[in-house]
């Protein structure tokens, strides 16, 4: 037999084998790569005053509700709340996220007023023994009586306005209500206060949270993380933190506050301590 016919009977015979080879190897490059799940870290911090900076938590929250390999957000709270309107925006979106994926809160200092209101929407809430949680309630400084004006011709008693001094305590009042029952209905059997009890706004530790049942637990961060990885049901996983720029630095008093407000009222969760 020559040389040329030994290669071609080779070749022959081979085909078989590298053709297993090739399917084997097509194969596993043809695979997925399987991507670790996710734990993502959301920080609200600071006065939530700023459309913008509002308008960034809630693309966060966007993005990890959107990313498939998120399993499961830890929300990061140091914040004594702000504009109704702002902290009304993110309680939703925490509560639209929290229907497809668990949330959990971790509180290092502060999530009072808005900032508690935000921290209730979530299903585990975690705080250090000294933190202030709590001060659930509204206000606002009552508008302005509005005056007449002979440059200015209106076509109604309230058109400047938008309502009278006793409409804006009813806002007020309904706003106060809401807050209220957000906290019964989120914290359910867990919350060891009285309606009226709540209702008084106060201001507790993180040791008299728990006992009262405004947060499940004490504990950091860390176990904030660990906690969303048990709700989800995944334990080999990588935490990864959605970026909100920070919010534009306040520096505010109750004067600068009621200066804000004239013919229209401004209403706020928000918490700062008297002067």
């Amino acid at each position: 037999m020559s040389k040329l016919e030994s290669a071609k009977r080779f070749w022959l015979s081979s085909i078989p084998g590298f053709l297993l080879i090739g399917l084997i190897l097509g194969g596993l490059i043809s695979i997925p790569v399987v991507h670790k799940p996710k734990i993502a870290t959301i920080t609200i911090s600071g006065l939530i005053f700023e459309q913008a900076y509002t308008d960034d938590i809630l693309d966060a929250l966007s993005r990890a509700r959107d990313d498939d390999a998120i399993k499961g957000v830890v929300l990061q709270i140091d914040s004594p709340g702000g504009y109704a309107t702002t902290i009304e925006q993110i309680y939703l979106d925490v509560l639209r996220l929290r229907q497809q994926k668990p949330v959990v809160t971790s509180v290092a200092t502060t999530a009072a007023s808005g900032g508690y209101y935000i921290a209730v929407a979530s299903n585990f809430i975690y705080a250090g023994p000294t933190s202030q949680l709590g001060s659930i309630g509204a206000w606002s400084s009552l508008p302005t009586p509005e005056e007449l004006d002979e440059e200015m011709v209106t076509t109604g008693p309230f058109k400047a306005t938008g309502g009278s001094r006793r409409k804006a305590l009813s806002v007020l009042e309904t706003m106060k209500q809401e807050f209220i029952e957000a906290v019964m209905s989120q914290r359910g059997d867990r919350l060891k206060l009285s309606e009226e009890e709540v209702s008084r706004a106060e201001i507790y530790t993180g040791v008299e949270s728990l006992r009262y049942g405004l947060i499940d637990d004490i504990g950091t961060k860390t176990a904030a993380i660990e906690k969303a990885a048990s709700l989800a049901h995944i334990r080999n996983y990588e935490v990864v933190e959605l970026y909100v720029p920070k919010p534009v630095v306040w520096s505010f008093s109750m004067e600068a506050l009621k200066s804000q407000t004239g013919l229209i009222p401004i209403y706020y969760y928000l918490y700062f301590e008297s002067e």
